[in-house]
C-alpha cells in the first residue's frame, strides 16, 4: 500500500544515478489544472506554453482551441497581432480583433493567437437601414468604419453576440454569430461621445449644458431576446450617472483597469490636473477621485490602453513608463484667440507633477526614431496609424 508521504515522494524527486530532479509529469491532475489557470490569469501565452510541457499537462489543462473568444478567460491580453491580407482591423475588444473583410465586408472576430475566427454579417448589410442619414452611399458606408465593439456570450446558449456603437451614425448595431445580417437600432443617441467597452457592454457619455450642467453617463445592454420567439431587441440605452461638471472638466476618458471602469478628466479650465474616478463609485454618488492607481499606467486619446508596470509583467527594466502615471496629449491653456495647444506628456497621479513624455510632436507627425515602447504603446491609442 502507498503511503500519502511516500505518493508525495514519487510525485515530487525521482532518484537517478544519485542526483534528485523533479518529476512534474506525474504531478496530481487537480493541480495542474489549478495551476494552469493561474498562469491564464497572467497570459494565454504562458498558458500555452504550461500546456505544451508534456502530455500530461496537455490533457488535464482546457485547450484554448474552439474557445478563444467564447470563453473571456481564453481572450489574449499581450499577445503578438499577426497581419492578415484581405482584412482591415476596426476595433479590438478583450484581446481579440474586430476584422473587417474587403472582398464581401463581412465582419469577423478573431482570437489572434489560437486562431479562432466568428463569421458575423457583412457590414453592407446595414446601409439599406441608414435611411435617416441624409448623405452620399459612400459617406455612409464611410460611417461604419468608426466602432466600438462589445462582445457578449449567452451563459445558457453560449451564442456570441456583437454590438458596434457607430459613433458617426448615432446608432447601435447587433448580430449574432450566424445571422445573414445587422440589425439597427430603432434609437439615436447624438451625440455618442466616448464609447468604450467594457464587460459585455458599451458605456458613452452625454452633456447636458445651459442651467442643469451635467455629464450622463448611458449604459448600453445587450439586445434582449424577443418574449414572442420573434428577433432580439436591443433596450434603450440606461442612465446610469449623472455627474455634476463642476467635479470635473473634460476632455474625459473611459479606461479598462484590471476589472474596474475608469474615468479620466481635468481638475479645471486650467488643465493643470488629472482625476480619476471609478465609474462603479461615480454611479453610487460617490465623487471621490483616487489617489493611486498602482503599478498601472494609463494612456489616453482616441482610444484608451492600460498597462501594467509590476516587475512580474517584464516592466521593471522601463524607466520611461513609471507607475500610477497617465500618457495623454497634455492641453495647454492659451489664449482665446490663437490655436489650441498639446503635448505629448505624462502625469503623475502621486505628485501631480507633469513631465515630458518624448521629445518631438508625435500626434501631427510619427515622433523621432529611435522609437520607444511607449511610442509604441501610444500610437495603438490613434487609428490613423493602423
Amino acid at each position: 500500500m502507498t503511503t500519502p508521504s511516500s505518493k508525495l515522494r514519487r510525485l515530487t524527486f525521482s532518484a537517478a544515478a544519485g542526483e534528485v530532479s523533479p518529476d512534474w509529469a506525474s504531478l496530481n491532475g487537480d493541480l495542474v489544472e489549478l495551476i494552469g489557470w493561474r498562469v491564464l490569469a497572467g497570459d494565454l501565452h504562458d498558458y500555452v506554453r504550461f500546456r505544451a510541457v508534456c502530455s500530461h499537462w496537455r490533457t488535464t489543462t482546457t485547450t484554448p482551441h474552439g474557445r478563444g473568444v467564447a470563453d473571456r478567460r481564453l481572450h489574449p491580453r499581450r499577445s503578438h497581432l499577426p497581419l492578415l491580407d484581405g482584412h482591415v482591423i476596426l476595433d479590438s475588444v478583450d484581446g481579440l480583433l474586430l476584422l473587417h473583410r474587403d472582398v464581401d465586408t463581412a465582419i469577423r472576430i478573431l482570437h489572434p493567437f489560437t486562431g479562432d475566427v466568428v463569421e458575423f454579417p457583412p457590414l453592407v448589410s446595414l446601409l439599406p437601414q441608414m435611411k435617416s442619414l441624409n448623405c452620399s452611399l459612400l459617406n455612409k458606408y464611410s460611417r461604419l468604419f468608426k466602432v466600438c465593439t462589445s462582445i457578449a456570450v449567452s451563459s445558457t446558449t453560449g451564442a456570441i453576440t456583437a454590438m458596434l456603437a457607430l459613433d458617426l451614425a448615432y446608432r447601435v448595431a447587433y448580430a449574432t454569430a450566424g445571422d445573414r445580417r445587422w440589425a439597427l437600432s430603432d434609437w439615436e443617441f447624438k451625440p455618442m461621445l466616448k464609447p468604450v467597452s467594457f464587460q459585455g457592454k458599451i458605456y458613452s457619455l452625454q452633456f447636458a449644458f445651459g442651467e442643469i450642467r451635467k455629464v450622463y453617463i448611458y449604459q448600453f445592454n445587450p439586445p434582449c431576446p424577443d418574449v414572442d420567439g420573434g428577433p432580439s431587441q436591443l433596450p434603450l440605452p440606461e442612465k446610469i450617472a449623472a455627474c455634476p461638471m463642476d467635479k470635473f472638466r473634460h476632455p474625459l476618458y473611459f479606461v479598462e483597469c484590471g476589472s474596474e471602469l475608469l474615468l479620466v478628466a481635468y481638475n479645471d479650465a486650467s488643465y493643470s490636473k488629472l482625476l480619476v474616478y471609478r465609474v462603479a463609485d461615480i454611479v453610487r454618488g460617490k465623487f471621490e477621485p483616487m489617489t493611486s492607481i498602482g503599478d498601472h499606467t494609463l494612456f489616453v486619446n482616441e482610444r484608451n490602453l492600460c498597462v501594467s508596470t509590476s516587475p512580474n509583467m517584464g516592466t521593471k527594466s522601463l524607466p520611461s513608463m513609471s507607475p500610477n502615471s497617465i500618457f495623454c496629449l497634455h492641453s495647454l491653456p492659451v489664449d482665446p484667440a490663437s490655436v489650441p495647444q498639446a503635448r505629448f506628456e505624462q502625469y503623475n497621479l502621486g505628485t501631480g507633477i507633469w513631465t515630458p513624455a518624448s521629445d518631438g510632436d508625435v500626434f501631427q507627425r510619427p515622433p523621432p526614431s529611435p522609437h520607444t515602447l511607449i511610442h509604441h504603446i501610444f500610437t495603438c491609442c490613434f487609428q490613423r496609424y493602423w
